[in-house]
């Protein structure tokens, strides 16, 4: 049969529309509508199929913004636990410095208090070090507080948010699940009155051409896979009450024309007339 066709580029008629198929097979019209009804369903089943990974989406915004919140609270907790360690670093340095000035009255010699002097120095240089630090990390721990409250609103405007989103795709699951349950009940309908022989064909084309069945013969062309359709194939499927099916040589889908039967020539029906006439005579 060849390659698997393109997307059909098919006119298939709205149930609504009023179309003559006298000039086709009779089961045309029938296969037509299982097959609108078909692709329909289709389409339903694979935006119920979307609908689990949109809320999935829904529950990962959700968990970013849970994930910043605990993120900005650790960095938080972590800059006050640097906070006090500098605090106590500033106050071992300092009560080391007072214990050097009160130990340098007591000594007896000039080295003994240099000596000292030298770790006084020392100690308050290390208390600057020390609060210059411990002022750097309040600045800090001011800026994590901030982050901490700005991601814990955000949090809160993610939940709402995300509970509205996540209750109006339930409400869209819950309506397209009605309408593919319609859908379904009237495929029994459009199945209903179709031969048992033409339900296997139709089942059997479509499941290899992705739930199309059908295609349009309409300028010479198979719209299904754009190959030529050989004229005598074209005569006969615009013939008054054609009783049988055909199928596209190159891809296999069963055939149909909406174009209309050529009106006969004047002219030549005249022509024909007196030539009739004549032989008569």
């Amino acid at each position: 049969m060849g390659s698997e066709p393109v997307k059909p580029a098919l006119r298939t008629p709205e149930r609504s529309a009023v179309l003559n198929f006298s000039c086709m097979h009779p089961a045309i019209p029938r296969l037509l509508e299982l097959q609108t009804v078909d692709l329909h369903i289709a389409a339903l089943r694979a935006e119920l199929e979307s609908f689990p990974k949109r809320i999935q989406e829904a529950d990962l915004k959700l968990t970013g913004a849970r994930n910043a919140v605990a993120a900005a609270r650790e960095a938080h907790t972590h800059s006050l636990t640097e906070r006090k360690k500098f605090e106590l670093d500033v106050q071992q340095w300092k009560d080391r410095a007072k214990k050097y000035r009160e130990q340098s009255g007591a000594v007896k010699t000039n080295e003994a208090y240099k000596a000292l002097q030298h770790e006084i120095t020392n100690a308050e240089a290390e208390v600057a070090k020390a609060e210059d630090r411990q002022l750097e990390i309040m600045m800090g721990s001011e800026d994590s507080e901030r982050r901490v409250k700005n991601t814990e609103i955000a949090l809160k405007t993610a939940e709402q948010s995300i509970a509205a989103e996540r209750k109006e795709l339930h409400a869209q699951y819950t309506e397209k699940k009605k309408v593919l349950d319609a859908a379904l009940a009237e495929r029994e309908r459009a199945l209903a009155p179709i031969s048992e022989d033409l339900r296997v064909l139709y089942e059997r084309i479509a499941k290899r051409h992705h739930g199309v069945a059908l295609a349009e013969a309409r300028d010479g062309q198979c719209r299904g896979c754009g190959m030529r359709v050989l004229p005598h194939i074209l005569q006969q499927l615009l013939q008054d009450a054609n009783g049988e099916l055909f199928r596209c040589e190159s891809c296999g889908l069963i055939l149909y024309s909406l174009e209309p039967i050529p009106a006969p020539n004047p002219e030549t029906t005249s022509g024909n007339a007196a030539s009739s006439a004549s032989s008569s005579s």
